[in-house]
């Protein structure tokens, strides 16, 4: 009864295979109305660990960058994660110049896909990093979930911030990505501050939203150690900030990674932490000028629950009278 209560709830589209490698042979597959599997056998989930990366990606040092992509999997997998998120542009390195485009790749084409995927293979998790994308013959600052199998989704930042119009085309698209053991949704730094795309997420029925950061503290410039460690300090002590109460209107977990420190052209301002949907941090990033990561173990039936109670921000919408929302201005 227990298990059938809790494969009950959610339903997800990845393969028996892929469920299996991340969680262990402990995952039940329900069967179809006949007594045989569907095509894409369904596998279910409620506990999952995650880790999520305060790194510095240096600029124009694939190698670098690459390596501490190995670096930390490895560590974060032995620790027991299912799902690692790295922070935007993690692999090519984000800062405000032409050159931040020399290391694009296509998606699922090139040194960066390959290796990534490969770690992902090899280690039976699920991996989130940020690239530089080459697409339809532009640059996209694209993020990249990968599996034990191959791709399972991209999102292309949305909201450009800054000088980032003059190097990266905008994606199109607020989609909910389904690995197999929770449904994912992905906003990319200046993204995460725009309500109404964290609200189409939790529509679209997502139960953690990764939100992977470059944030600036210094374009173009190098910060001083000691000033950065004060301003990492208070970054620190102010988590979630206001993406604690979007987590909580809409019934999510977050997961925050940002980049971290000077990478031989900007200063970003570092910091990491996983919330719930009660908007409360799990787990928090120490202050410190490092590439460093944290994890936490999340409950996806607290999510459920927190959607099923009386006055609910997400069934009690009134999207009748919200027809402004849609309009430029």
């Amino acid at each position: 009864m227990l298990a059938e209560k809790m494969f009950s709830r959610r339903k997800f589209i990845n393969n028996s295979a892929a469920v299996t490698a991340a969680f262990g042979s402990g995952v039940i597959f329900p069967e179809s109305s006949k007594g045989k599997k569907t095509s894409y056998e369904r596998g279910y989930a409620d506990k999952i660990k995650i880790a999520a990366v305060q790194m510095n990606a240096m600029r124009e040092n694939l190698e670098y960058n690459l390596e501490v992509h190995r670096r930390i999997s490895r560590e974060a997998a032995a620790d027991g994660c299912n799902i690692i998120l790295f922070p935007e542009l993690s692999v090519t390195a984000h800062y405000g110049h032409v050159s931040a485009t020399s290391l694009a790749e296509e998606a699922t084409v090139g040194r960066i896909y390959k290796t990534m995927q490969g770690l992902a293979k090899e280690l039976n998790v699920f991996i989130a990093y940020g690239f530089c994308e080459i697409l339809h013959g532009t640059h996209y600052n694209s993020e990249a979930i990968v599996g034990p199998e191959g791709l399972m989704g991209i999102h292309r930042k949305v909201h450009a911030s800054r000088d980032e119009y003059i190097y990266f085309r905008m994606g199109r698209a607020l989609e909910v990505f389904d690995i197999g053991l929770c449904r994912i949704g992905i906003l990319i730094c200046y993204d995460a501050n725009f309500f109404e795309a964290w609200r189409v997420l939790a529509l679209k029925n997502a139960d953690i939203l990764l939100l992977p950061h470059a944030s600036r503290s210094a374009p173009g410039k190098e910060v001083p150690k000691d000033r950065q460690v004060r301003q990492l300090k208070r970054t620190v002590e102010n988590m979630p900030g206001k993406f604690g109460v979007y987590a909580a209107d809409n019934n999510v977990f977050a997961v925050y990674a940002n980049q971290v420190d000077y990478n031989g052209h900007s200063t970003h301002s570092g910091g990491a932490y996983i919330c719930g949907p009660d908007g409360k941090v799990i787990v928090k990033s120490k202050p410190v000028l490092a590439d460093h990561w944290i994890s936490a173990e999340v409950d996806l039936k607290v999510r459920d629950k927190s959607r099923a109670g009386t006055n609910s921000l997400m069934k009690d919408r009134r999207p009748e009278v919200y027809g402004e929302l849609t309009k430029m201005i």
